[in-house]
Order: structure tokens, then C-alpha cells, then sequence
């Protein structure tokens, strides 16, 4: 009995132009299997490194936000107008009672005699 792809001259099939046939089907499947395993193995360790970095960033941030809020409260305290007030006292300085304001457009000058 003659094959029909020797005697009409058809190519032969990709499964049969291997040297082992179905054997060497199954070794390509479990080798590209395998390199699939692989990667996605690889890929969840770099997947999984990003995160812990992300994280990591994440909490610096949420530090510096604590950080910073204690800073400006610090900086509003200092820069209150009782505390303000006191240290004027303590050097000696008094309130200005009368206020006196200059406009520039009244167009008045001061002149020394």
C-alpha cells in the first residue's frame, strides 16, 4: 500500500517532516509549555518586586504627608499674632497706638525746610 502524498507528490505534513512524529510533537508542546511557564513565573517576580517598591514609596509619602502637616502646624503656631505679641513685649517694643497710612496717588510730598 502507497501513501497518497508519495504517489500523487502532495508535500508532506508539518507532523510527518519531523523526525520523530508524534513524539517529537509532544517534546515541541512541553518545550513551549515550559518556556510559557517560565516566563509567567519570571513575570509574577517582577510583578511582585514592583510592589513591595510601590508600597515602599507609598509609606515615604505618607510619612512626608505626616511630616509636613506637623511642619506647617509648627509654623503656625510660631507665627501667631499673640505669640508674636509676647516676643515684642519681651524686647522691650510697645503697640502703636495711632496708625497713620500714606497714599501715593494724594500726590504729597514732604519737604525739609
Amino acid at each position: 500500500m502507497t501513501r497518497p502524498y508519495d504517489t500523487l507528490g502532495m508535500p508532506k505534513s508539518l507532523g510527518r517532516k519531523l523526525p520523530y512524529g508524534i513524539t517529537g510533537w509532544n517534546m515541541l508542546v512541553g518545550g513551549v509549555t515550559a518556556l510559557f511557564c517560565i516566563l509567567y513565573i519570571f513575570q509574577v517576580n517582577v510583578a511582585a518586586t514592583k510592589s513591595y517598591e510601590l508600597r515602599k514609596a507609598e509609606k515615604q509619602v505618607e510619612a512626608l504627608k505626616t511630616e509636613t502637616m506637623v511642619l506647617q502646624n509648627k509654623l503656625a503656631e510660631t507665627s501667631s499674632v499673640q505669640l508674636l505679641v509676647a516676643r515684642a513685649t519681651e524686647l522691650g517694643l510697645i503697640p502703636e497706638d495711632r496708625v497713620a497710612y500714606v497714599s501715593p496717588a494724594a500726590k504729597s510730598y514732604a519737604l525739609a525746610k
